[in-house]
């Protein structure tokens, strides 16, 4: 059910079989809060409020974790699978869930959602545990221009690079590392078919499997080098 490579690695677990160092404490370098709706969102307020809801999730962890953060990051994710990310850097650090919330509403704000939202996620980082708010400055704080990063929907006209049973094709091609599995790209397992990668680190990748045609599909985390996890789709060679 979860795959070889998956599979075995549960059963090394079970069996106390893992040579991974202890890491009881890590330094966090982002907190984020993701939510993926079962049918598309078109409804602006509706997702200023989910944006909202997200934020005070992500202020909560940062004031429990006495830390403090430089940028606020929204994800969306569309109708079609294209993917985008808008950040913007405050020229200080702030945990303030009403600073960050209206940050987060202008940056949501810049993107066309007339479609319909499939994943709607906001995120900080830049994490320090010095407040750096100006305090002599006026109440809107000091932002620098807004970054912008677009991931493409995947081509149905690439869809004969995939076998019926979904397993790659010959000009399957595995890409950059595999050690590197960014969230949000687009993905394709041999045995389990096509789907979207939701997060991934510590060796690991776990990845949901949907796609613009189907609903809601199942989640399953692989070892990071699985070698029936390829890009989707696949880079082409020669």
């Amino acid at each position: 059910m979860v795959g070889k490579a998956h599979g075995q690695a549960l059963v090394d677990l079970a069996h106390a079989r893992d040579d991974r160092p202890v890491e009881p404490e890590r330094e966090a370098k982002s907190i984020s809060v993701e939510d993926t709706f079962e049918t598309d969102l078109t409804d602006p307020a509706r997702l200023g409020e989910i944006l909202e809801r997200d934020v005070r999730q992500v202020a909560g962890r940062l004031q429990a974790a006495r830390l403090f953060a430089r940028t606020v990051t929204v994800k969306v994710r569309q109708h079609d699978f294209a993917t985008s990310t808008r950040s913007r850097t405050l020229l200080g650090a702030t945990d303030r869930p009403e600073l960050i919330t209206r940050i987060a509403r202008t940056l949501l704000a810049g993107v066309d959602v007339s479609g319909g939202v499939r994943l709607l996620g906001v995120g900080v980082a830049g994490l320090t545990d010095a407040l750096q708010e100006d305090l002599f400055s006026s109440e809107e704080p000091a932002l620098g221009e807004p970054t912008v990063e677009t991931a493409t929907a995947p081509d149905p006209a690439a869809a004969d690079a995939v076998g019926p049973n979904g397993a790659a094709g010959p000009a399957s091609d595995p890409g950059p590392a595999r050690s590197s599995w960014p969230p949000g790209i687009d993905v394709v397992h041999t045995d389990h078919g096509r789907g979207w990668v939701w997060g991934s680190g510590l060796g690991r990748v776990t990845v949901r499997f949907e796609t613009r045609d189907t609903g809601p599909g199942p989640v399953r985390t692989f070892a990071a080098d699985d070698p029936g996890l390829q890009r989707w789709p696949a880079a082409e060679t020669g």
